[in-house]
């Protein structure tokens, strides 16, 4: 028997020293919930878990960004909804108009309301906004190929600013390749990542995200004030509307007319005959305000060298148009939601399963070390009391 080493003694002070390192881990993983709180628990699956926590958290921001995209849609799809309701009380008004039942005179008063409403157009799409953001362009220089800007023009396309450079020709037009009126683009990140992919979009099509960009999307606006809507042939008249003077403030009734009374007004230089009557001009408000082509005789008798090469898209169709495109983005993008919603939940239940603790399993492994540490310090107390034995021999 001996006395200096208790060896039993020790035996069982590392076993209570074990019971009581996994009771203590238990106790942390009970009451933080997690079965990983640190790498020492699970080195591998704590980086698995980082890298599903961080798309969880990217896919959760992305449904938000998602979720603003289709406000700033309803926003301008609530504005083109009342320009619409405008421009059909301008198709009646010029419909009736053109019943000879009435003087010039009695087409006067209409065209106080119709010169009233063509104002409203121009206010309605310079008013309608996103966070301070303009989301129709206005026209900034007003030539050929034209450049546009609602904010800055002389904003770079990658510049990380508020403004945000717009332009467009007619081979980026929203409406068409011939189509010469301006545009806006909202680049949208509704993914959880930017990948090499993502940013090639960017730098290919240099303003907006092309079809390469798997996390982001384009939201695209064309011009909706009265140069693109009352502008079949800019390159004609200048970028501006046909019933605007050159300046761009109307001062005259739209309804009446002499060319020889209003030399200045944009529809006088387009068209350059004496001999066009007030049908011919109600004629060609009509086809403005439904989108048809210019009728091809009075394009013949009265537009000075013809419509050149562009022809915007003008009054109701363009207005449909645009809602039909704006339309077709809200669907996608609350299928946007609901998938991202989807990948959140699929990712938070493959992240809990790696990183969250079973309350199962670990309350019967911490009942198990209490009573391992209720029996290892029984058995240390016995263990320390074989040595006093040892004094029966001294006796």
């Amino acid at each position: 028997m001996r006395i200096n080493h208790n060896i039993s003694a020790m035996i069982t002070q590392g076993a209570l020293y074990n019971v009581g390192q996994s009771m203590q881990k238990s106790l942390q993983k009970l009451s933080t919930g997690l079965r990983i709180n640190s790498a020492a628990d699970d080195a591998a699956g704590l980086g698995v878990s980082e890298n599903l926590r961080t798309q969880v958290n990217g896919l959760g921001k992305a449904m938000s960004n998602t979720q603003d995209a289709i406000a700033l849609l309803n926003i301008a799809d609530g504005a083109l909804s009342e320009q619409s309701s405008i421009l059909q009380r301008m198709r009646e008004l010029t419909v009736q108009a053109k019943n000879d039942t009435y003087t010039s005179t009695e087409r006067h008063y209409m065209g106080q309301e119709f010169d009233a409403l063509f104002q409203e157009l121009d206010r309605i799409a310079g008013a309608t906004n996103y966070n301070k953001m303009q989301l129709f362009a206005t026209p900034q220089i007003t030539t050929g190929q034209t450049t546009y800007a609602a904010d800055n023009l002389a904003a770079a396309p990658h510049q990380l600013a508020d403004a945000r450079t717009i332009s467009a020709n007619q081979n980026d037009a929203i409406f068409g390749a011939n189509d010469f009126s301006s545009s806006t683009h909202f680049n949208m990140f509704i993914g959880a990542n930017y990948t090499a992919q993502d940013a090639a979009a960017l730098n290919n099509a240099s303003e907006a995200w092309n079809s390469g960009a798997s996390d982001l999307m384009t939201i695209q606006f064309g011009q909706m004030d009265t140069n693109a809507l009352f502008s079949p042939a800019p390159d004609v008249v200048g970028g501006q509307a046909l019933l605007e003077e050159n300046g761009g403030v109307k001062t005259e009734n739209a309804f009446d007319w002499d060319p020889t009374q209003d030399p200045d007004l944009s529809i006088s230089m387009c068209i350059n005959s004496h001999t066009a009557t007030v049908q011919d001009k109600l004629t060609l408000i009509l086809n403005m305000i439904d989108g048809d082509p210019v009728d091809p005789e009075l394009q013949a008798n009265y537009f000075s060298g013809g419509v050149g090469n562009g022809t915007n898209v003008t009054g109701l169709r363009r207005v449909n148009e645009m809602r039909a495109k704006i339309g077709a983005s809200i669907n996608s993008l609350e299928h946007s939601v609901n998938n991202t919603q989807t990948g959140v939940n699929n990712q938070q239940a493959a992240e809990s399963q790696i990183r969250d603790v079973d309350f199962a399993s670990e309350t019967a492994t911490y009942t198990r070390n209490q009573i391992l540490t209720q029996s290892a310090t029984a058995m240390l107390a016995q263990a320390n009391s074989v040595p006093q034995s040892m004094l029966q021999l001294l006796k």
